[in-house]
């Protein structure tokens, strides 16, 4: 009888296994066949090899470009390789992009670049937030921006507890940002697990000096998070969050 009782379980088991298995290759569309696309209008970017994450565009058409994201089973094109913050200016008929020099004093080596987001000061300062990944751990770096210089100055390493598997980020204003958290777990096998069995753990904080809270979760990997044009939405995904008064 025993025997027959963990059989019964194990089967159980395997079977849900297997059919998340299934439902997660449907929702990563593992299975698809991708089709070239003729885009007429469409050109490569030279100098974006190592890839390009996430993109923040200033009113004056400037965009800055992360690149370089090293991540837990996701295939990289220079490990060796620490990430990067390019602009392009969205102006030039046939836009390049130049890499940002960083101030000395920050960690360059283990700069490893995900979501980004810029702020513009009251006397049009530019402040770039950057999320960041030095040896797989999770931070937020403030960079001011130097125009002229072409350059980036770091100003401030953020590190709280909930700031932990952070993907992306959009600011509000000095130092008070909503970030998404894409996974509950740190370990790789237990993420792994995580993202199989589509436990709906992730979500989305806010954070300023003063505090830190979750003000929305129930997320399948929280992910990309944006801003309305009158600042008083933010969206990820499906949802949409009322700017704090």
């Amino acid at each position: 009888m025993g025997k027959l009782v963990v059989l019964t379980l194990l089967g159980a088991v395997l079977a849900l296994i297997g059919e998340r298995l299934v439902a997660f290759r449907q929702r990563t569309n593992a299975s698809r066949a991708v089709e070239p696309v003729d885009l007429p209008n469409c050109h490569l970017i030279e100098g974006l090899e190592n890839g390009s994450e996430d993109i923040d565009i200033l009113p004056n058409g400037l965009a800055f470009i992360s690149s370089g994201l090293k991540y837990p089973g996701m295939p990289n094109f220079a490990p060796d390789e620490p990430g990067q913050i390019f602009l392009m200016d969205l102006n030039e008929q046939n836009p390049r992009v130049q890499a940002l020099n960083i101030s000395d004093g920050f960690d360059k080596a283990s700069f490893n670049p995900h979501g980004i987001s810029t702020f513009i000061d009251k006397d049009h300062t530019v402040y770039l937030y950057v999320v960041n990944h030095p040896h797989m751990k999770s931070t937020v770096e403030k960079f001011k921006f130097e125009e002229q210089q072409r350059s980036l100055v770091h100003l401030k390493t953020i590190k709280h507890e909930l700031l932990t598997s952070v993907n992306d980020i959009v600011v509000l204003g000095p130092e008070q940002f909503y970030a998404t958290r894409d996974h509950y777990f740190t370990n790789f096998f237990l993420v792994l697990l995580e993202m199989i069995m589509d436990l709906r753990w992730t979500d989305v904080l806010f954070y300023s000096p003063r505090e830190v809270k979750v003000v929305a979760k129930g997320f399948s990997s929280a992910n990309g998070i944006t801003v309305s044009l009158d600042k008083k939405c933010f969206a990820s995904r499906m949802f949409c969050l009322r700017s704090p008064k």
